[in-house]
């Protein structure tokens, strides 16, 4: 289990507490691993020319915040928590990335992009894939949101 883990019955969406957010950032096991593998796959294509879909960009939009860094073209970061997305959306206009990551606060299934995606961010919280229902949401994206879902890059 994961400590700071909040299941909101009225909003049918599993929800974290910033303390949980920021073990999960200064997760020196994980974090890393997602920057290298985000920038990695920027820097295998043109420069500026990735569009990158983040899932569940959290309060710190800490994978948004690394493309944009790393050089996307432009980032979609979707937030289910209300409170996540305005807390998302102050911490891109901190670092003054409003022209590189668009945070859209919603369910990803109900969320329509201006463009598809080149490929998608997202990381499944607590130890089974079916929790936040990880499976369906990035299923979901990968046939509506990302340019070619049979791509393994994508």
């Amino acid at each position: 289990s994961v400590d700071g883990l909040n299941s909101l019955e009225s909003e049918k969406f599993v929800s974290f507490d910033k303390n949980s957010y920021q073990a999960m950032v200064n997760d020196q096991s994980r974090t890393p691993l997602f920057e290298k593998a985000i920038t990695n796959r920027l820097k295998s294509a043109e420069p500026d020319s990735q569009v990158v879909l983040d899932l569940g960009t959290g309060p710190f939009a800490l994978f948004a915040v690394m493309a944009a860094e790393a050089g996307a073209k432009h980032v979609y970061a979707i937030e289910a928590s209300a409170d996540a997305a305005a807390s998302a959306r102050d911490v891109i206009r901190k670092k003054k990335l409003e022209d590189k990551v668009t945070i859209l606060e919603g369910f990803s299934t109900d969320v329509t992009l201006p463009e598809k995606a080149d490929f998608a961010v997202a990381e499944i919280v607590g130890s089974v894939a079916t929790e936040e229902s990880a499976v369906a949401t990035i299923l979901d994206a990968s046939r509506r949101l990302v340019k070619d879902p049979a791509d393994p890059r994508s």
